[in-house]
């Protein structure tokens, strides 16, 4: 079980299961999980999903997968702008250049079990051991929502994978809209 301590974005000695707080510039609060510590810094997800709603492509296909998907472009544009200066020129890129992405199935849950591999080297992140860590708000006080995850779905042309309302796997078609829970490292 983690302490939780907030932070408002005042330190460099972060654990999995700290919490930054701060607001995107157009005003939004936001709440970010530390999930991870490496040599590139700390990974954070936001605690809960953007209060916007995004699709994955503009129709129902996952052709090209989470690379070559609109919402990894909208990620790393529209969505990485609305993050605040001090944040934005600590971050690091990941190892494709994006500064912005989003958690994979086997990150969120520890397994696989909808979604094709979205590589090597991903394990569950501690804080997502907890049920309660993998349920997320649209926006910080509304009600909970699905989220997108990387992987497309086993099997399918059009499905990528999204972890529930309760926090359990689940899946839906590329052309729906639904919550956005961005991952990120700052160092």
């Amino acid at each position: 079980m983690w302490i939780k301590r907030v932070y408002e974005y005042s330190t460099d000695d972060f654990c999995p299961g700290d919490i930054i707080e701060f607001s995107l510039t157009d005003g939004e609060a936001v709440e970010a999980l530390a999930v991870k510590s490496n040599l590139h810094g700390t990974l954070f997800c936001l605690r809960d999903c953007l209060k916007t709603s995004y699709q994955m492509n503009d129709r129902n296909t996952n052709e090209g997968g989470y690379a070559s998907s609109v919402l990894r472009k909208r990620l790393n544009s529209e969505i990485l702008s609305r993050f605040p200066n001090d944040i934005r020129e600590r971050m690091v890129p990941f190892e494709n250049g994006d500064f912005l992405r989003l958690p994979t199935e086997e990150e969120i849950f520890g397994r696989n079990e909808y979604g094709e591999p979205a590589g090597t080297g991903f394990r569950q992140w501690e804080p997502m051991a907890l049920r309660h860590n993998r349920i997320a708000l649209k926006g910080k006080d509304g009600s909970t929502t699905w989220y997108w995850l990387q992987n497309k779905r086993k099997n399918s042309s059009y499905y990528f994978c999204v972890a529930g309302i309760g926090g359990s796997p689940l899946y839906t078609g590329a052309g729906y809209s639904t919550g956005v829970r961005p991952a990120f490292y700052i160092c």
